[in-house]
């Protein structure tokens, strides 16, 4: 913990993806403004993807996901938690503190990857090895 007393937290939040769809610039601030409401610095946010949820949230089947860093008093998370459950376009939150990590580092590990998908760049790599080898016996 740093001598002021404040640590350094990952937010990462499930937005309604209605809202996150027609203005992304909104929904990034809509959770911006939660944090700083409660003294929260924020130190970068941004907007991670649209996905498909595994189980409806609030009957919703899709979800924007908002991956925040910020620094924050520990005692003020419970105030931000609050804040969260209160606010009907956030739909899910959850905090991490990532004191001592860099943010580089954890933010490059969520980077969206424009069409990717769940096979890994391997998998594609011997499947289109695979088709090639295929074409050319044929």
């Amino acid at each position: 913990m740093t001598e002021d007393g404040m640590r350094i937290y990952e937010g990462l939040f499930l937005v309604d993806p209605g809202f996150a769809n027609k203005d992304p610039e909104a929904a990034v601030e809509l959770c911006k403004g939660v944090l700083e409401k409660h003294g929260a610095t924020i130190i970068r946010a941004e907007l991670w993807a649209e996905q498909r949820l595994a189980y409806e949230v609030r009957k919703n089947k899709r979800g924007a996901y908002i991956l925040t860093a910020f620094r924050s008093e520990t005692l003020k998370l419970a105030e931000i938690e609050l804040e969260c459950r209160l606010t009907e376009r956030i739909l899910r939150y959850m905090f991490v503190n990532r004191e001592g990590v860099p943010i580089e580092k954890w933010f490059k590990r969520y980077d969206a990857k424009p069409g990717r998908s769940r096979e890994s760049s391997d998998d594609k790599d011997e499947k289109s090895e695979k088709k090639e080898e295929a074409a050319a016996a044929s």
